[in-house]
């Protein structure tokens, strides 16, 4: 849960997740008399389909379960706050898409929902009525009237629950639960209107796909909690079982299930789309106030915010509409301050906008170093290891020269970052990540021929094992636990099964990259909309100051941007002919941010170049910089 003493989650994000709950309760009437519409259809007779209808709707009955309805809603809105997130995941390997899932916390999430889901469909089943509406009914036999389980409330109430399952499990690894800022501004009704048909038809199709898979589900294993509920409330079982051929061809029941899914995952995701429109609108912050304890409600501040990520990316979303179209505002961030007629405003903005650009650049340097440097060592590598006659085995103390080096995934507890990864690990890093793992081998052993000598230096490491483990030489102020026996790590680490699940995902690393490349657009298009703007609307001068500061860590960001467009993709590969050129289109949905971002930088800089004209030549920069500016002026770039 988020902390709520913040200002902005006080004063701004209550209020607007209030109002998102609201109208998600408000529309949810509709949803439900479409949904009794649908279900009471009789096309023969449309006189007796109306007043059926009306009659459910404005009945005691229709009523109270409507309200329940929207008491779930309500409660599955407000659940929405709890796992929200601004900046997009990127899983290094399955086995962290695995515990993103199953981690304590998110597990109860999803358990959480698979109550609600339940609760819902019966609540469903309650509007329906007939044999839909109890679980037990009266059914007539031989012997006289008995109770009966109605196997088809069973049905329905169990879907339910499966399709809690599916949308808790779905939040998470489609990243639903990640705000979407967008680029063009709508009013809210506006995105409501196009989302309906759009939530309603994707909604339908999805839930098609799912009810399919359910019918075997309960086909297979629905005997189970027919006969738990048969002996434990002393039933008698149903004239027509649903888990058999013939009850599984009951249309009206498929009729049933599938609108009932439907209606789930419609207004479950209205809820979440209204709560992410209400939280992403643009929030005016202050650019200057005279009191100091208001002085957190500033923007230069929310620029740098750190503990609340969403405040950071609303105070950027808006400096970067305040430079492009707020022409009083621009002025108040141009003006000095009183007294001593200093430009505060504007040196605290630039300031945060050039910090985040520079992170950026920091970043994608360090990684075409790191990729530049594992393309050398590999090439060294291949080339000594082709006078080698015999390398190291760890399970038979020598290898053939020409053997592929096994892969040795990273320890499961090892902290991610982008930088050391192994999806570049060089055959250097990977036998120093070796020796870590095994502890440093005597020089013999490497090259061991024999097996009494290495029989030997395995005796030795053996010994100095006993003395050391590899967890106290990492974490030597920790008691080493029961399970850091170097010999049970690494033979965990070979299995196939941990090898799949440790193997580095394609691109994983380059997306890391760019994973808040959101702030770094809009920081762009705020300080080149800023300059532009200066031209005519800067009266003191206060953006000249600063000129030479902006266009140099554009330009610098534009390189680092080019270099990186330019690497090969480095998806565990082993041989330099293995590399091959990025693609130019996107191939997962969080390159178009990637794409975004060149495209933005490039016109950040022409419409800086576009506005000055040559008066960029007397800019003072680094030569590489000033070739590239230049380039920009002539547009060849």
């Amino acid at each position: 849960m988020r902390q709520i003493n913040h200002w902005y989650m006080r004063d701004v994000f209550c209020w607007r997740t209030g109002a998102s709950v609201a109208w998600s309760v408000l529309l949810q009437p509709v949803a439900v008399s479409l949904y009794l519409l649908l279900i009471t259809a009789n096309l023969l007779h449309p006189y007796q389909w109306i007043t059926d209808w009306l009659g459910v709707i404005f009945s005691l009955k229709g009523i109270g379960y409507s309200c329940l309805l929207g008491l779930v809603i309500c409660i599955q809105a407000c659940s929405n706050v709890v796992f929200y997130q601004v900046k997009p995941v990127v899983h290094l390997n399955r086995l962290s898409i695995i515990w993103n899932v199953i981690c304590p916390s998110r597990f109860l999430y999803i358990v959480f929902h698979v109550v609600l889901a339940g609760f819902f469909a019966s609540c469903c089943t309650g509007l329906i009525g007939g044999q839909y509406g109890t679980l037990v009914t009266i059914c007539e036999e031989e012997e006289g009237f008995k109770e009966c389980l109605a196997e088809e409330h069973l049905f329905l109430v169990l879907y339910g629950m499966y399709m809690g399952v599916l949308y808790g499990v779905n939040n998470f690894l489609q990243g639903s639960n990640c705000f979407e800022f967008p680029a063009i501004q709508q009013l809210k009704f506006f995105q409501v209107k196009g989302y309906l048909s759009w939530s309603l038809y994707n909604s339908a199709l999805g839930t098609l796909k799912t009810t399919a898979y359910f019918y075997l589900i309960y086909f297979i294993f629905g005997t189970i909690p027919k006969t738990w509920l048969l002996y434990n409330l002393d039933l008698h079982p149903p004239q027509l079982a649903v888990n058999s051929l013939r009850g599984l061809f009951n249309l009206h029941l498929f009729w049933s299930t599938w609108l009932t899914g439907t209606l789930l995952y419609h207004v479950w995701g209205l809820s979440l789309f209204l709560f992410k429109i209400f939280n992403t609108e643009v929030y005016r912050f202050a650019i200057e106030t005279s009191f100091t304890e208001a002085s957190d409600t500033c923007l230069y501040k929310a620029l740098g915010e750190k503990q609340q990520p969403l405040v950071q990316y609303l105070a950027f979303q808006d400096v970067a509409a305040l430079a492009e179209y707020s022409d009083g505002r621009r002025k108040e961030v141009y003006s000095l301050s009183q007294p001593g007629g200093h430009p505060n405003n504007w040196n605290r903005i630039c300031t945060e906008c050039l910090a985040m650009i520079e992170s950026l650049t920091s970043r994608l340097m360090t990684h075409e170093e790191m990729v530049t440097n594992g393309m050398a060592q590999n090439k060294r590598a291949s080339s000594e290891g082709d006078k080698s006659d015999v390398q190291l085995d760890p399970k038979r103390g020598y290898m053939a020269a020409g053997e592929s080096e096994p892969y040795i995934p990273a320890p499961v507890g090892t902290p991610y970052s982008p930088y050391t990864s192994s999806v570049f690990e060089t055959p250097t890093a990977r036998q120093r990540h070796l020796d870590s793992t095994l502890g440093q081998q005597p020089a013999e052993l490497s090259w061991a021929a024999s097996p009494s000598v290495h029989h030997r230096s395995h005796a030795r490491l053996r010994e100095e094992k006993e003395k050391q483990t590899p967890y106290q030489s990492r974490y030597p102020s920790r008691p080493a636990p029961f399970w850091a026996n170097w010999h049970l790590e690494y033979r965990i680490k070979q299995w196939r099964v941990m090898e799949y699940l440790l193997k580095p995902l394609p691109e994983a690393v380059n997306r890391s990259l760019f994973t808040d490349a959101q702030l770094h657009i809009w920081a762009l298009e705020a300080l080149s909309s800023f300059v532009a703007a200066s031209y005519h609307e800067d009266t003191y001068g206060v953006v000249q100051g600063s000129l030479s500061d902006i266009m140099t860590t554009m330009l610098a960001l534009q390189i680092a941007v080019d270099k990186h467009f330019k690497l090969p993709t480095s998806v565990s590969k082993k041989n330099l002919s293995d590399f091959r050129p990025l693609k130019a289109a996107p191939v997962h949905p969080d390159d178009g941010l990637r794409l975004d971002l060149k495209s933005t930088v490039k016109t950040s800089l022409h419409r800086v170049v576009a506005t000055f004209g040559p008066n960029l030549r007397n800019v003072s920069a680094a030569p590489e910089y000033k070739r590239r500016l230049l380039d920009f002026m002539e547009y060849k770039q």
